[in-house]
């Protein structure tokens, strides 16, 4: 732990306690009781009015007239910070100094709000569509990912594309979105001098470069294209729950015999992955290109035995 977080970490524990002792402090931070010292005259030093107090149950205190505990966070926003920690731990794993402000936060809770059992109103146990395998090394490329997003480095990828090439690429990091399941993170590619989508899975390897990039202002919505088109889709009746985990009411007409799908888009070939998890349950009304592609597709599968 670096000096300036222990400070921290002993500010917060003085302005939690009534009095805390060297040896106390010395034996949570693994130091010696030297620099506990040191540091309390650090805290002094900042403007920290410290008080020792002699005798057996002796050590050190924050006056408590200058004690802001009360006045910085309710125990309910406290609460809401540590829930944060946990959804943010269980989408990416623990990261930074997660732990330690976790820590803090947890010291900083009145002592009845500490003696009562902490129920997490969160539950991770597959985040994403990936395996637990998959997902640990997802987590791990986020936690590097993370690091060149706050510092504005340059990443250097080995990524395979949809097509199953490879290619080298430069990349300037700016935001990290789970979308459909799955991580990607939104850069701007040297390669390709135009900002993409790159997902985080099929980057199989990740190196941060030393050099950094000039952040630039820049908006998803740019991605979208024009020239979209009614997609009329038709499945069987019994999918009715399922299509509720993918469309809205508005867009599910339900039929006596079936249900209906309609919505908009413009790359009708990045459909056809999900019309095959339907296998014969999914039939396409419209447009003709992806009824088209969606026969071929089948003729396709049909060819593989």
């Amino acid at each position: 732990m670096k000096k300036i977080e222990r400070i921290l970490a002993i500010i917060v524990m003085l302005l939690d306690n009534e009095v805390v002792s060297t040896a106390q402090l010395a034996q949570r931070f693994e130091v010696t009781k030297r620099t506990i010292f040191r540091d309390l005259e650090t805290i002094e030093m900042a403007g920290f009015p410290i008080i020792s107090h002699s005798g057996r149950n002796g050590g050190f205190s924050i006056i408590n007239s200058f004690k802001l505990r009360t006045y910085t966070y309710s125990e309910a926003e406290k609460e809401a910070i540590l829930s944060a920690l946990n959804v943010k731990e269980g989408l990416f794993g623990i990261i930074d100094d997660q732990e330690i402000i976790r820590e803090k936060i947890t010291q900083l809770r009145g002592k009845t709000a500490q003696e009562n059992k902490e129920k997490n109103h969160f539950s991770f146990e597959s985040p994403t569509m990936h395996r637990p395998e998959i997902e640990a090394e997802t987590k791990a490329k986020i936690n590097q990912i993370n690091l060149a997003l706050k510092q504005n480095k340059k990443i250097l990828i080995d990524y395979v594309d949809n097509k199953g090439e490879h290619t080298h690429r430069v990349i300037h990091p700016y935001e990290l979105m789970l979308m459909n399941g799955s991580w990607y993170i939104y850069s701007f590619c040297e390669n390709r001098e135009s900002f993409r989508y790159f997902k985080v899975t099929r980057i199989r390897r990740l190196a941060i470069q030393i050099a950094n990039f000039e952040p630039v202002d820049y908006s998803t919505k740019q991605l979208n294209e024009p020239n979209e088109e009614n997609i009329q889709l038709r499945f069987k009746k019994e999918d009715l729950g399922k299509l509720y985990d993918y469309y809205t009411e508005n867009e599910i007409e339900v039929k006596d015999t079936c249900v209906d799908v309609t919505i908009h888009g413009n790359r009708p070939k990045t459909i056809l992955p999900f019309l095959l998890m339907f296998g014969n349950g999914v039939k396409v009304i419209a447009p003709e290109e992806l009824k088209e592609l969606h026969k071929q597709e089948i003729s396709n599968l049909n060819e593989t035995y």
